[in-house]
């Protein structure tokens, strides 16, 4: 039997081009596949980033859970799992995302408002302090920061000085704030050197104490102004914390 050498290289050359092609065609299937997982992945973070800013939180905390099992090095997503579980008031949660979000990129200075935040509603005053100077460090475009300062040392560490102190920053800061007014009404009042803070626990607010010039005013007669004016007892409803929102973070 006589072996046809040319005929064998032909087949030769026949089986290394089809699998050649077989190759290039699986490449290129799975190529387009992986593509289209992709382009998957990132319409569903879009989606849940459409979710949280038209303030969709369930199902963008789902989408954002996902894309973290899938990218676990997305800093971004951490940081908006924390702001949904800040507005859910899950503090202890929102600080761990916060605080994951900032092992992955240290310089996000949004985040460290946030931890502020999260402190601030947890009464940790000092702690709260030292996260929003660190977000005014990293980013001095943050001027809210101050704002935020001024109100922990008000609410949660009752100083007046300190207060008025950062307060005054924001103001030369943000003139355009349409709190401005507010504020500077505010600070006006704190001036006032028979104004008192009244101290933690007291019976009157210290919304009430702003209204009513200070908490050196007897009951008696807080009492009566409050049946006097009643459209101004309202008023005294409306928490300090609100003054500034801050949601375009």
């Amino acid at each position: 039997m006589t072996i046809d050498l040319n005929m064998i290289k032909k087949n030769m050359k026949f089986y290394k081009t089809l699998t050649l092609i077989i190759y290039i065609f699986f490449s290129i299937t799975q190529s387009t596949l992986l593509s289209q997982e992709l382009k998957k992945e990132k319409s569903n973070y879009k989606k849940a980033e459409k979710y949280f800013f038209t303030k969709k939180f369930e199902m963008a905390e789902i989408l954002f859970q996902e894309e973290i099992k899938k990218n676990p090095e997305n800093a971004t997503a951490y940081s908006y799992l924390g702001d949904i579980f800040l507005q859910k008031k899950r503090y202890n949660g929102a600080l761990s995302l916060y605080k994951k979000a900032l092992d992955l990129n240290p310089n996000i200075s949004e985040n460290y408002y946030r931890i502020g935040q999260v402190y601030y509603y947890k009464k940790l005053g000092n702690l709260a302090i030292q996260s929003y100077e660190k977000a005014y460090e990293i980013n001095n475009k943050l001027k809210h920061s101050n704002y935020q300062i001024g109100l922990t040392y008000l609410m949660l560490l009752r100083k007046k000085d300190k207060t008025i102190e950062y307060w005054q920053k924001y103001l030369a800061l943000a003139p355009e704030d349409p709190q401005y007014e507010s504020i500077r009404r505010v600070i006006e009042l704190l001036k006032d050197p028979n104004f008192k803070i009244p101290e933690i626990g007291s019976e009157i607010s210290i919304e009430e104490a702003l209204l009513l010039g200070g908490e050196t005013l007897k009951k008696i007669k807080r009492d009566t102004t409050d049946k006097k004016a009643d459209h101004e007892k309202k008023k005294s409803k409306e928490k300090i914390e609100e003054l500034y929102l801050d949601d375009d973070l």
